[in-house]
């Protein structure tokens, strides 16, 4: 099976904080926007955000993001400058970036949604770290 991107979904309470978090720092577009969902983009990422209890949804797209075990990661061209631009511009970031023995320098920042956020780029891993 070969899948292509198509979104990521957020059913949420609070549309505008929510829309208002990934314009704002994440630099997304909203591209459409109604009382109950609004699609943003940025770049080839789509993301749609919904009320809860909508309808014409499925049971299983009614209740909101509880904001537990999941994350989104998105990779940026320099972490440690994401995070001074975030940080200057208030953004909830939990901590400075790190690097982690995987491959990866990252920090996270929460969207009003508890959803975490990872900024991240690569680098090369610790090799202790398969070993």
């Amino acid at each position: 099976m070969k899948l292509t991107h198509r979104d990521i979904g957020i059913i949420t309470p609070d549309l505008n904080a929510s829309r208002d978090f990934y314009v704002n720092y994440l630099g997304f577009t909203a591209v459409y926007s109604s009382d109950w969902y609004i699609h943003l983009k940025n770049e080839e990422i789509e993301l749609g955000l919904m009320a809860p209890g909508q309808a014409n949804q499925p049971g299983f797209l009614q209740a909101p993001y509880d904001g537990k075990g999941l994350w989104l990661s998105f990779n940026v061209a320099d972490v440690d400058a994401e995070y001074e631009r975030l940080v200057a511009a208030g953004a909830p970031v939990e901590g400075p970036p790190q690097d982690r023995p995987w491959g990866e320098r990252q920090f996270v920042l929460r969207d009003p949604n508890g959803f975490v956020v990872n900024l991240a780029k690569s680098i090369p891993p610790n090799p202790a770290f398969y070993a």
